[in-house]
């Protein structure tokens, strides 16, 4: 594939689901970010079939998702905590025309016994896929107000999250919860 056929491979690489674990320990949170696309004209398998591509790929969208955390603004027990993409990867769901991509991303925050709250404001976006998310705390933890776009479950030291396509995320997420 040339540079051209490239160029409109990667424009027709569509977004169809997004999963995110979030794992809250006394040293920050934790969380890998991994989006599901489809990808017909095979950019990606094309892009994994070169190291130099890869490479510059997995720069260029470690970078994007840097930026687009660092343009939130999120704090612990009202504390800036900055989240870092650590790592990136690019793999296949079974199928060459099913990629995702995965983020692991580390929030340093010190988390204390008592209560604690995580906030983050963002500029509100309509999500262009379906998105689930999880939040899992210390099984002594207390979870006590959940305020996030979507539909949200609470089952024991779990938080659920689900949304679909053309839903808002709303610009401000906020989790109350107390480390015992």
């Amino acid at each position: 594939m040339g540079k051209e056929e490239l160029e409109i491979a990667s424009k027709m690489v569509k977004p169809i689901y997004a999963t995110a674990v979030f794992n809250v320990s006394r040293s920050g949170i934790a969380y890998t970010l991994i989006f599901d696309y489809i990808d017909p004209m095979g950019y990606y398998r094309e892009i994994l079939g070169n190291e130099d591509l890869k490479r510059e790929e997995i720069e260029r969208l470690t970078g994007n998702m840097q930026e687009y955390l660092d343009e939130e603004e999120t704090t612990v027990n009202g504390l800036p905590a900055r989240p870092e993409v650590v790592f990136t990867d690019i793999g296949f769901r079974g199928d060459l025309s099913r990629p995702f991509i995965a983020f692991l991303i580390l929030i340093d925050a010190e988390i204390r016994r008592g209560v604690n709250v995580y906030e983050n404001r963002y500029e509100p976006d309509v999500f262009e896929y379906d998105y689930s998310a999880y939040w899992v705390f210390p099984k002594s933890s207390r979870i006590i107000e959940v305020i996030m776009g979507g539909e949200v479950t609470i089952i024991d030291n779990v938080i659920i999250i689900r949304g679909s396509r053309g839903d808002t995320a709303p610009g401000y997420e906020r989790i109350k919860f107390e480390f015992r």
